[in-house]
């Protein structure tokens, strides 16, 4: 079956009056739109529409919803759509899918990229999208994780690893393939086996520092000899690598309802909120007992599941200033105040057990 031809902006960064667009297509395709408003001078009514919403992505801030700077990045990547339409949809294949039909992880985290910018130079003054050369500044990459010799060679003897061309994409509507970052992957054991995980990417935002305590974290759980069956945390299956590089780390798919919220808590019966209660605290526990500290402890990283079962994930981050009060912190423990406003949450304060 013909798969269909789709572009979306996928991310967008300001710098004074300069506008970058990242756009991805579902052949596999990454294309870097840059917008100066010296490229299109001459005309007064294209600075004026570029102006507004320019003002929408930077300005604004919380007073403009999704919706709008969504609506603002279509509008801004409209001059570049032929130039897209003409280089993407004849001329670049759609990728080689899988024997499944699913395309590769390899295949988001490496896309062929073209860099364009707007320019009017010819007699009209008209305004048309050009191809540049591929400028370091404006190409995407993804982050990465480099490893040095022994790290390579340690990671045998805790965890498994996975190329990323042997990893496909699940993708749930046509229209998001290769343009929304993957989520839930599938491998395919060496015995014939698929196993579904979920992919989670390192941050460039996050920095070294802050990967490396996660990994550090996974390690000493993978490691853990005595983790009982029954503790619901999200132990890595493996990591993505290619060569002295790590993309990322696969965990096992949990099939999700929703995060664990306020709202889910005052709607849901005592007994229920006791058992989430009762979870949270003994995968915390378990953590603490092999050296682990859960970091980022808040309601978000709490998955409740299609079985009514609370997973805590996300080890090894940093605090979140907007659940856990630095000065707090330092005297209770990160994981100790988290826990403390989540159990506040489930109404579960009265627990004679909160003792981690």
């Amino acid at each position: 079956m013909e798969m269909a031809f789709h572009c979306d902006v996928v991310s967008w960064r300001t710098q004074a009056d300069e506008c970058d667009l990242t756009v991805r297509t579902s052949n596999g395709w990454l294309f870097n739109c840059h917008l100066d408003p010296l490229q299109f001078v001459q005309s007064t009514e294209m600075i004026d529409e570029y102006i507004k919403y320019l003002g929408k992505l930077q300005f604004d801030g919380d007073r403009t919803d999704d919706s709008s700077r969504k609506d603002a990045c279509h509008s801004l990547l409209l001059p570049f759509r032929s130039l897209i339409a003409e280089l993407a949809a004849p001329k670049i294949p759609l990728p080689t899918l899988t024997a499944s039909g699913r395309p590769t992880l390899s295949q988001y985290l490496f896309p062929q990229q073209v860099s364009c910018i707007l320019n009017d130079e010819d007699d009209d003054n008209h305004i048309q999208p050009i191809q540049v050369q591929d400028s370091q500044e404006y190409t995407w990459r993804a982050s990465t994780l480099t490893l040095d010799d022994d790290s390579v060679k340690d990671l045998g003897r805790w965890t498994q690893t996975f190329h990323p061309s042997k990893i496909e994409v699940c993708y749930d509507k046509p229209r998001h393939v290769l343009i929304k970052p993957p989520k839930r992957v599938m491998l395919i054991e060496p015995d014939g086996q698929s196993v579904t995980c979920f992919f989670k990417p390192f941050r460039e935002s996050s920095g070294t520092a802050q990967a490396n305590m996660e990994l550090s974290a996974y390690r000493k759980m993978a490691r853990a000899q005595r983790v009982p069956p029954h503790v619901q945390i999200s132990k890595i299956y493996g990591l993505v690598r290619d060569g002295g590089v790590l993309l990322g780390m696969l965990f096992p798919w949990i099939d999700k309802k929703e995060v664990l919220s306020r709202r889910l808590a005052k709607q849901s019966p005592p007994d229920l909120r006791r058992r989430w209660a009762s979870q949270i605290e003994r995968s915390v526990e378990t953590f603490h007992q092999h050296g682990v500290t859960w970091g980022d402890s808040k309601a978000d990283n709490v998955l409740i599941d299609k079985n009514d079962d609370a997973w805590v994930i996300g080890l090894g981050g940093s605090y979140d200033p907007g659940w856990v009060d630095p000065e707090m912190a330092a005297i209770l423990g990160e994981d100790e105040q988290g826990l403390w406003k989540i159990m506040e949450m489930l109404e579960m304060l009265d627990m004679d057990s909160l003792s981690v």
